[in-house]
């Protein structure tokens, strides 16, 4: 998925500077732009394509974009229908954005390559081009999280509970996404920790869905029947690999399963108390806001369009917490 209180940004015209600048912005400065967007009296169409739409932290992010849209009441969130990292389906849907003329196009880039010339043609057109998830070259804006600090923060903590519960020799299973190399802090930051605690990595996949987590999580299981721990590159891989681990009657006691995003599924595994024992999660109502804001700055230059929402630790140990990122998918 480290404090609450602020979203790091930089500003448009600071694109060069480096990510130890993140820090010197706040959330408000963030949302004033976007106010400051609707004082004009101009109205704003803004496009968001994910590449897995169906997840549910996805649609509960696309809730609190359209959340906001509504407070700020001079925009409108369009919505396309890409789902399993379908390439096809998200350039078919960035096309016609394009050509619908919209303001500013936020996209979790597939395959960067692949998208680059609609980018070069958006922004040919005016049209700001915002990436969220992952990054692009000459890229508008940023809508995201800092991937690194959520490899550290889940790593750490199965540093942690492998020196808390004294295992002996822990073998490890971490998932990746190596198609997209800007998130791969994700599993890299866990590499570096678990190299320094000796946590020794028998397997390392990609997967980013249930399904492929649960059958990775049992091949694996099989191959390596005293595996401790599974790393997810996010919550839906996790989840998968909780429900191998579930089914082959593992003690949830002599088992660490890590997600990060932290999806209603994820947190709820967590808030379970068993195998599942935390997740890198993301305050999704910020999130989705943060949609709306920094594309409007990106279009209006009010204000940061590029920014990190801070990533926190969800686990049974700060339960206020817990509960709070869980209520975020019950408003």
């Amino acid at each position: 998925m480290a404090a609450l209180a602020y979203v790091a940004a930089f500003w448009l015209n600071q694109a060069a500077a480096t990510e130890n600048d993140f820090s010197k912005v706040t959330t408000e400065e963030v949302r004033a732009g976007g106010k400051k967007a609707c004082a004009s009296g101009k109205t704003f169409k803004i496009a968001y394509s994910h590449s897995v739409s169906e997840a549910a932290v996805v649609k509960q992010v696309r809730h609190f974009a359209d959340k906001r849209a509504a407070e700020l009441g001079c925009v409108t969130v369009l919505h396309d229908n890409t789902q399993a990292n379908n390439l096809e389906q998200q350039i078919n849907a960035v096309q016609g954005f394009i050509t619908l003329g919209v303001d500013a196009i936020v996209v979790t880039p597939i395959d960067e390559s692949a998208l680059k010339p609609f980018q070069k043609q958006a922004q040919a057109q005016h049209i700001k081009w915002l990436t969220y998830l992952g990054k692009m070259d000459g890229s508008d804006g940023y809508v995201g999280f800092d991937h690194a600090q959520s490899g550290q923060i889940i790593g750490k903590a199965a540093v942690d509970w492998v020196k808390a519960n004294k295992i002996q020799h822990p073998k490890a299973l971490v998932t990746t996404l190596t198609s997209l190399p800007s998130i791969s802090p994700r599993w890299t930051e866990v590499e570096k920790l678990f190299a320094q605690a000796g946590i020794e990595i028998v397997a390392k996949q990609d997967s980013a869905d249930q399904t492929s987590g649960l059958t990775i999580t049992e091949t694996v299981l099989k191959q390596h029947p005293d595996l401790n721990i599974v790393i997810g590159l996010n919550d839906e891989a996790a989840v998968g690999a909780n429900r191998a681990v579930t089914v082959a009657g593992i003690s949830p006691d002599k088992f660490f399963i890590g997600g990060q995003d932290g999806s209603f599924e994820g947190l709820t595994a967590v808030n379970e108390g068993k195998a599942y024992k935390a997740s890198a999660a993301i305050l999704i109502n910020d999130l989705g806001a943060s949609i709306v804001d920094l594309a409007l700055n990106a279009i209006t230059g009010n204000g940061p369009s590029f920014a990190y929402t801070p990533t926190v630790l969800a686990s049974k140990a700060d339960q206020a917490l817990l509960d709070k990122l869980i209520a975020n998918y019950k408003n």
